[in-house]
């Protein structure tokens, strides 16, 4: 394996360690805006049906921080496994990293114009994960597609 791919790979390691990061800060605000988040469900649910118990909503409230929580895990897991392939030298990885390092890079990029409207601790943490998300994500695609890494692609081609 080229020290390019390898590089990339362990880029894809951090990545994915900085996106369970990310999620934990994520959950942590969502906590924060607990009792808002629970008020907006239970007005809504009201509207549909005016008896529905603001005890299943609290609870319902509780299974979306759980699902996000486990779904950010998730992410990561496979984040890892496909960063595995790619060092393994499998161009549907490589093809498959791309495109998420394309959509953490414009998620970056957002992050930078949007992170003035900062309210806690959690969410500059979740802010700065999402930038070095999106720069690392940029330099391991960029690795990734050097002629001695497209070298490396072609050559373990099936």
């Amino acid at each position: 394996m080229p020290e390019d791919v390898g590089t990339a790979r362990q880029l894809w390691w951090g990545i994915a360690g900085l996106g369970v990061v990310y999620t934990g800060a994520s959950v942590v605000t969502m906590m924060g805006e607990r009792d808002k988040l629970t008020k907006q469900f239970l007005d809504e649910m009201h509207k549909a049906d005016p008896s529905f118990p603001a005890s299943t909503i609290d609870l319902m409230v509780l299974v979306a921080f759980a699902l996000t929580a486990l779904v950010g895990l998730l992410l990561a897991g496979v984040t890892v496994a496909v960063a595995h392939q790619l060092g393994r030298g499998k161009s549907w990885a490589r093809t498959v990293l791309m495109v998420i390092a394309v959509w953490l890079g414009l998620g970056a990029v957002t992050t930078m114009f949007t992170f003035s409207a900062v309210a806690n601790p959690a969410t500059i943490v979740a802010g700065g994960t999402a930038i070095v998300q999106g720069v690392l994500a940029a330099g391991a695609a960029y690795l990734s597609y050097r002629p001695e890494s497209t070298k490396y692609f072609l050559a373990h081609r099936k």
